[in-house]
């Protein structure tokens, strides 16, 4: 690696690091750390010491630090134990945030992260007493050396990639779909990142990739937490204002051609007071779960929000009534059946009201209310 090149990749990963330091002093300043925060928190910080160790190995192929035994082994067995790191952590954190409850319980992670441990430590072995095995005479590195650095990092990638993609496709993650898919891409796309980074050793391909996908997770992520229910993983109703404002029509117009549906919980607060807030809680999931299901199902296009408490509105572009009749028979349905399936000891049904409406601010104001007296209407027959 010439001079050029090597101040040029150490620089690269300067700046990498001093974005992922803004991340982490962000994130360890915000208050009431959960455990997927403190893992992503780690995750930031294993970025950081990969990059640093990254910048020594580029010191060693420029010549400014001696290619020797040990500084030839000291930096290979960071990067290897760094990445596995990474990936490991990287796969704890998507379980988390994608609400697994396995992985909740600190015997299952220590469990998941072993294999960590264990690569980490059969690397020192061998760069110790065998060295042979993972160095040639000219001290660059074996192919065992390459098997052992990826073989945990990959199976950590495919599994967390494979499982991100397919609950992205599940009909109840509807409304979060896009933060799943990016779980999902970020690995993927930094493997492509580190294979070009073998191909072109001068380019930081890898710390290029790393800060890019980084900072777009982290930027679904901070989205998320404005624009979703943490309950329900629903819009909330801050984005259903956003919604509403941006989804003005370019021509005015009197055909209804969108409705909005209020869906209101029945007996709610009987829940509460009978079995509890936390029994309330997976009452609301439910019903948010029965509302993706039916949406995702259907062939309206539509915006599903927690509108407060155990309220909810869809807003369902069509100009079709009956499609919006079939949609609440749904919602209700499925509302019975995955109550049923749960085995809670309480009835849960829902009332909804609807109205249509033409698409700008005022005549979504008056349908709400239209929406909101239908569903009392009905309430009050029951």
């Amino acid at each position: 690696m010439s001079m050029d090149y090597t101040w040029f990749y150490v620089e690269a990963n300067i700046v990498s690091i001093i974005i992922f330091l803004m991340m982490f002093l962000r994130e360890v300043r915000s208050v009431g750390h959960q455990s997927k925060q403190v893992i992503f928190i780690n995750i930031i910080l294993a970025h950081i010491m990969y990059f640093l160790s990254d910048i020594g190995w580029a010191l060693i192929l420029g010549g400014y630090l001696p290619k020797n035994y040990f500084f030839v082994a000291l930096f290979n067995i960071l990067n290897a134990v760094i990445l596995s790191v990474l990936t490991g952590f990287w796969f704890v954190y998507v379980e988390l945030s994608q609400g697994e409850k396995y992985i909740k319980r600190f015997k299952i992670r220590l469990c998941i992260l072993s294999p960590v441990v264990l690569s980490a430590l059969i690397m020192v072995v061998l760069f110790v007493f065998f060295p042979k095995t993972v160095l040639n005479d000219d001290s660059t590195l074996t192919l065992t050396y390459y098997i052992l650095f990826l073989s945990v990092p990959v199976i950590f990638i495919i599994i967390s990639a494979v499982r991100s993609f397919k609950r992205a496709f599940k009909q109840e993650n509807y409304a979060v779909r896009v933060p799943y898919l990016a779980s999902a891409v970020y690995p993927v796309i930094l493997s492509v990142f580190g294979i070009a980074q073998t191909l072109w050793l001068t380019i930081p391909m890898f710390c290029f990739g790393c800060t890019i996908m980084m900072l777009y997770v982290y930027i679904t992520s901070l989205n998320d937490q404005v624009s979703i229910d943490e309950l329900t993983k629903l819009n909330n109703r801050t984005q259903l204002k956003k919604y509403i404002a941006g989804d003005v029509p370019k021509q005015s117009s009197d055909r209804h051609d969108r409705y909005v549906l209020m869906i209101d919980l029945n007996k709610f607060k009987h829940i509460n007071d009978q079995y509890g807030h936390v029994e309330g809680d997976f009452a609301l999931k439910r019903a948010a779960d029965a509302l993706k299901i039916s949406c995702s199902g259907s062939s309206i296009k539509t915006f599903i929000a927690r509108y407060g408490g155990d309220e909810f509105i869809i807003i369902a572009k069509t100009e079709n009534e009956q499609l919006v009749r079939d949609l609440c028979c749904s919602i209700k349905e499925n509302l019975i059946r995955l109550n049923n399936e749960s085995g809670a000891e309480y009835e849960l049904t829902a009332c909804i009201g609807y109205a249509g409406y033409s698409g700008d601010i005022a005549g979504f104001q008056a349908a709400l209310s239209k929406a909101d007296e239908a569903l009392y209407k009905e309430k009050a027959v029951r």
